[in-house]
């Protein structure tokens, strides 16, 4: 979602530490895609400094979504988690999923979970790869670039 991507860029500008996990878009139900919009949305978070990894997959997707914030120790962890992509058609209702939002102090077991799970991903601990750096995937292409921004304005995809 355009809105999305631009208050993750400002964020990132006023000093709020971000980072992000993404699926390559390589695997898809059984077949190979080209990495869009996924790719495109890393080149410009990339291009802005925000920390992005990628899901290290292996044929299937790295379908969860969820955001945490994490902010002092006094403040509530807030937790939303579901089925709905972070996309126009999902976030603006034009297909209707499931999600849940969480606040709670951050000694709560969920919380401590939401936190210690990203934490595993995003750091590889455990016996697992669980995450690959930008580079892995990066597309920085022009033309890709531009045909995701035309998919995305005209809504002439399926994100």
């Amino acid at each position: 979602h355009r809105e999305l991507i631009e208050a993750l860029i400002r964020a990132h500008q006023r000093g709020v530490q971000l980072r992000i996990l993404l699926d390559p878009n390589e695997d898809a139900f059984g077949r190979k895609k080209n990495g869009v919009p996924n790719r495109q949305v890393a080149s410009e978070l990339h291009a802005a400094g925000v920390p992005l990894r990628w899901c290290n997959t292996s044929g299937e997707q790295c379908h969860f979504k969820y955001m945490l914030h994490r902010g002092s120790d006094d403040q509530p962890v807030w937790l939303m988690l579901g089925s709905a992509n972070f996309t126009r058609r999902n976030l603006d209702n034009y297909n209707l999923e499931t999600q849940v939002a969480l606040q709670t102090d951050s000694e709560h077991p969920a919380a401590q979970r939401a936190l210690a799970f990203f934490d595993q991903q995003w750091n590889n601990t455990g016996e697992r790869l669980h995450s690959l750096p930008y580079e892995a995937y990066a597309d920085e292409s022009a033309l890709h670039y531009w045909r995701y921004r035309l998919m995305e304005a005209s809504g002439l995809s399926t994100f």
